[in-house]
């Protein structure tokens, strides 16, 4: 269980929880091997993209509130991380495709400037 100072948030928001902090961590793994294939690691975007990460979490919080105040069971945030999940997860697709692991059956969706560029050097 993860709890931070006694409070234990899978009991909010269950073990999505755990996916949500996963697919982030996992995120900023695949973000960090993409910039290194393309020879393109910058502290200053990396600290943009660490901000960014957590201002999802900030959202989440901000969701939990929503949620207590219209009293919704937790629904809210369930959705909250489901967003956070599927948009972690596109990012991850897209950093797989610029590693240079194929994946067109997916990436053929995508933007094309922000996928297929790992194969093409």
């Amino acid at each position: 269980m993860e709890t931070i100072s006694g409070f234990d948030i899978t009991a909010v928001v269950g073990n999505v929880w755990n996916v949500a902090l996963g697919f982030v961590i996992f995120d900023i793994i695949t973000g960090l091997l993409a910039a290194g294939a393309e020879r393109k690691i910058n502290s200053s975007i990396n600290f943009i993209g660490l901000i960014r990460k957590v201002g999802l979490f900030v959202a989440l919080a901000f969701l939990s509130f929503v949620d207590a105040y219209i009293q919704a069971n937790g629904y809210v945030i369930k959705l909250g991380v489901g967003m956070i999940v599927a948009y972690e997860g596109l990012s991850i697709i897209e950093n797989f495709s610029r590693i240079g692991i194929d994946i067109k059956f997916l990436t053929k969706y995508f933007d094309k400037n922000k996928v297929g560029k790992g194969g093409d050097k």
